[in-house]
C-alpha cells in the first residue's frame, strides 16, 4: 500500500462527508471567507471600500441563509436536518445585494480563495441557493487540498507516511473541506516539506514546480510563508546544488510573502474572533510596541501558555471541527494523537533515523519560532491586554498546519529504533490505528451535527 493511495482512500470520503454534513457556514470564520469567495466568483477580486467600510457585496439571500442557521439552532433543532436544508434551498438571489464586512479576510490574497471561488462561479452565475454555492465552494476547496497533498506525498523522498498521516488529521481535513484559506495553506506547506525532503536527499526538483509551490505558500495565509526561511538556513549545514536552488527560490518567495503581508495589513483589520470573545480595542501599533518592549516576558508567557493550554489544543484537532464540538473526551483525543504518531514513526522509521544533525535541529527550532510568531500575531490582533490574555484562543487551528514539521523536528530518534517495522503485519496495524482515529473522530462529529450541539458561538 502506497501512502498517497491510503491518504486518498481515507481523505476523499471523509472530506466529502465533512463538506456536505458540516452545518452550513459553521466552519472556522466560514461566512466571512464564503462572502469573500462569492465576491471573487462574481469578478471582484478585492474587498470594496464604501461608506459602510471595507467588505464584499453579495446577494442578500446568501447572507439571510446564516440567519436561518442561527434561528434553527435557537429553536432547539438539529443543526443538520432535512427541513432546515429545504428552507435554505428556497433562498435564491432576487436582485437585492448586501454589504458584508470581510476585513477578517484581508490578510490573505485572492489566491487563497481561488479554489472555492472556482467552484462557486457556475452556481453564482445561475443564481443558485446559497447553500448550493457553499457546497460547491467546499468541494472545490477539498479537491485542491487532496490534489496538492497527494502530489506532496508522492513526490517526497522522506517522511511520505508522516505527510499522509498529518494530512489526515481531522482538523486539517475540516479546514480543507470548508470555505477557508487554511486548507490551501496546509496543502502548500505539505508541498514545501516534500521539496525539503528532496533537497535533503540531494534530489533536483524541477524549478518550475518548486517556484509554484513556494509562491503558493507565499500568497496563501500569512504568516506560514516564514517556513520558507528554512531553505536559506539549510546552507549552514553545507552547500549542495539542490540547496542553492531551493535557497534562491525560497528567498524570492519569502520576500514576496513579506511584501504581500505588509501590503495587505491594515489599520482597519477586524478579526471575526472579536465577535466570539467580546470587544477589543484594535490598536496593532500599540500592541506591537508593547510586545517588543518586553520581549523576554512575551516569550516566557507564550511558552507557558503553550504547555498550559496544550490539553485544549490537541483534543480540538479531533473534536473541534468547526463551531460544533463533539463529545469526544480530551483524553481520547490525546490517545488518537499518540496512535497517529506511533503509526508515523513505525512507517517512516528509516527516515527519522537518517534525518539528524543541524538540518533536523533547524526544523525543530523553526517550529518553536513559528509558534512564537503565531502567539505574537494573536496578541496583536485579538487582545488589548498587557497580560497577554487571549493569545491562545485559536492556537489549536493555528498550530495544526505545523504538525508535520513538529513531528520531523521534535520526535526523539530512539522512538524510531523502538517502533521500527520488523515483523509482518506491522504496516497494516499502523495504518489501522490512523483510520480508527480519523473514523471515530468523524463519526462523533457527524452525530453531533445531527443533534443540537453545546459549544455554539451564538445563542
Amino acid at each position: 500500500m502506497s501512502p498517497q493511495r491510503v491518504f486518498l482512500a481515507v481523505a476523499l470520503p471523509v472530506g466529502v462527508f465533512i463538506a456536505l454534513l458540516l452545518p452550513s457556514w459553521t466552519g472556522y470564520d466560514e461566512f466571512s471567507h464564503y462572502s469573500r469567495a462569492v465576491d471573487i466568483a462574481s469578478g471582484s477580486f478585492f474587498p470594496v471600500q464604501n461608506d459602510q467600510g471595507t467588505g464584499s457585496l453579495i446577494p442578500a439571500a446568501y447572507a439571510e441563509g446564516t440567519d436561518l442557521v442561527i434561528l434553527n439552532y435557537q429553536e432547539g433543532n438539529n443543526p443538520t436536518n432535512w427541513a432546515h436544508i429545504s428552507e435554505l434551498m428556497e433562498l435564491r438571489p432576487d436582485g437585492r445585494m448586501m454589504f458584508v464586512d470581510t476585513r477578517a479576510t484581508s490578510a490573505s490574497t485572492p489566491v487563497a480563495y481561488l479554489p472555492a471561488a472556482a467552484g462557486m462561479s457556475v452556481p453564482v452565475v445561475l443564481d443558485a441557493p446559497g447553500i448550493v454555492v457553499l457546497w460547491a465552494g467546499r468541494l472545490f476547496s477539498l479537491a485542491a487540498y487532496l490534489g496538492l497533498a497527494y502530489l506532496a506525498i508522492r513526490s517526497a523522498k522522506r517522511f511520505r507516511w508522516t505527510l499522509a498521516i498529518v494530512g489526515l488529521l481531522p482538523l486539517n481535513l475540516t479546514l480543507a473541506a470548508s470555505v477557508s484559506p487554511d486548507g490551501l495553506t496546509i496543502a502548500a506547506l505539505l508541498m514545501t516539506v516534500a521539496i525539503w525532503t528532496r533537497v535533503e536527499e540531494g534530489e533536483e526538483t524541477p524549478l518550475g514546480w518548486m517556484a509554484c509551490a513556494f509562491l503558493l505558500l507565499a500568497l496563501a495565509k500569512p504568516p506560514y510563508f516564514l517556513v520558507l526561511a528554512l531553505f536559506p538556513a539549510l546552507l549552514l549545514a553545507g552547500r549542495t546544488r539542490a540547496r542553492l536552488h531551493s535557497t534562491l527560490l525560497g528567498t524570492a518567495a519569502l520576500t514576496i510573502g513579506i511584501c504581500s503581508a505588509l501590503i495587505n495589513s491594515s489599520e482597519n483589520y477586524r478579526a471575526v474572533t472579536f465577535s466570539l470573545i467580546g470587544s477589543s480595542n484594535f490598536q496593532p501599533d500599540v500592541q506591537f510596541a508593547r510586545l517588543l518592549s518586553d520581549l523576554p516576558d512575551f516569550i516566557l508567557t507564550s511558552a507557558s501558555t503553550w504547555f498550559r493550554e496544550l490539553n485544549d489544543y490537541i483534543p480540538d484537532w479531533f473534536r473541534q471541527l468547526g463551531s460544533w464540538e463533539s463529545a469526544l473526551p480530551a483524553g481520547v483525543g490525546w490517545l488518537f494523537l499518540v496512535a497517529m504518531i506511533t503509526a508515523a514513526v513505525r512507517l517512516d522509521a528509516a527516515d527519522y533515523l537518517i534525518t539528524r544533525g543541524l538540518s533536523r535541529s533547524l526544523v525543530g527550532v523553526g517550529v518553536g519560532g513559528m509558534l512564537l510568531v503565531l502567539y505574537g500575531s494573536s496578541y496583536i490582533y485579538f487582545s488589548d491586554r498587557t497580560d497577554y490574555v487571549g493569545i491562545g484562543i485559536q492556537m489549536a487551528r493555528y498550530s495544526v498546519p505545523l504538525a508535520i514539521l513538529g513531528l520531523i523536528g521534535w520526535i526523539p530518534r530512539w522512538l524510531a529504533h523502538r517502533f521500527r517495522l520488523d515483523r509482518p503485519g506491522g504496516q497494516a496495524g499502523a495504518i489501522g490505528l490512523v483510520v480508527t482515529a480519523v473514523g471515530v473522530s468523524l463519526a462523533l462529529s457527524i452525530v453531533t451535527w445531527l443533534a443540537t450541539g453545546d459549544e455554539i458561538p451564538f445563542g
